[in-house]
């Protein structure tokens, strides 16, 4: 009996430290001149995210979600919706991040780094990633979006820095503020359709957009899983009415998908590696180069 108290009690101090541990993160009134927390703060853990944001918690969970919370802070008449999240380590943070950022905005010196999109601030640092949403783009709210990112930020006193799957594109004309970090099919199929189902089974990839293509970096346990996920990717995408002229090469394959875009897919080592926008001698080339960097 004294063990089930032991265990239950461990849980609930465990539950209980969670707990503290983000809503520490929360700014107080005297840290925020004229913001004033407002309501009730919501704190969810687990599978509790359906509850709270139902369609939209999936993605979170395939990241690796470990707890949230939601509150609100007002000024006057404006009014900013906080959202800070905590992920399972600092590379589902940074993916949640990319996943909710798009290709504009202002990018700002906020943690790792953050983006100013019309009226919603998106920032992460560590395991954290926030979200603040003001409900106009007066420079007022603006500014509380900033401030508020700046209070929470400075709380968070481990800051990692990027996965390091992202330091594998290749350099030359990337846009950096475009990379996009996924973590399963939900996130990859966000970026680009290539199958209404999971064909490459992928826990980790990476996506670059260099303009006039896009380099996607999936990567596996090892050698053999993404041979197998290669042979049943190709497989599939041979008999998909979404592409059509499909040729293999060896370890390689390439198409064209509806819009008339190029596609070429490749099996390197423990990675699959997929370059959309240009023709299979070009597509080569540029992988040729990249996985060369590699070994530098």
């Amino acid at each position: 009996m004294k063990r089930y108290v032991l265990f239950f009690a461990v849980i609930l101090l465990f539950g209980i430290f969670n707990l503290f541990a983000i809503t520490s993160l929360l700014p107080q009134a005297d840290e925020l001149p004229g913001w004033q927390p407002s309501g009730k703060f919501q704190h969810v853990e687990g599978e509790d995210l359906f509850l709270l944001i139902n369609g939209g918690a999936e993605i979170y969970h395939e990241y690796g979600f470990k707890q949230a919370v939601l509150g609100m802070y007002k000024k006057g008449n404006k009014t900013v919706n906080l959202e800070i999240y905590e992920m399972k380590n600092p590379a589902a943070a940074f993916g949640v991040y990319t996943f909710k950022t798009g290709e504009g905005g202002e990018e700002l010196p906020i943690g790792n780094t953050a983006k100013l999109e019309d009226y919603y601030l998106n920032s992460w640092k560590g395991c954290f990633q926030v979200t603040l949403t003001g409900f106009d783009s007066e420079q007022e709210t603006l500014d509380g979006l900033m401030a508020i990112a700046r209070v929470i930020i400075e709380k968070i006193k481990i800051g990692e820095e990027r996965p390091g799957l992202t330091g594998l594109l290749l350099k030359e004309n990337l846009n950096e503020s475009t990379v996009k970090y996924v973590g399963g099919n939900l996130g990859l199929f966000n970026h680009y359709e290539f199958a209404s189902r999971d064909i490459f089974g992928v826990k980790e990839g990476v996506i670059g957009d260099y303009g006039e293509f896009k380099v996607f970096i999936l990567k596996y346990a090892d050698r053999g899983k993404s041979l197998n996920r290669f042979k049943n990717a190709a497989n599939y995408l041979k008999n998909s009415p979404r592409f059509k002229h499909f040729a293999f090469h060896q370890a390689a394959c390439s198409m064209m998908d509806r819009k008339g875009k190029p596609l070429y897919m490749q099996f390197y080592n423990s990675y699959i590696l997929i370059l959309l926008g240009k023709e299979k001698e070009e597509a080569e080339f540029i992988l040729l180069k990249m996985t060369g960097a590699w070994k530098k």
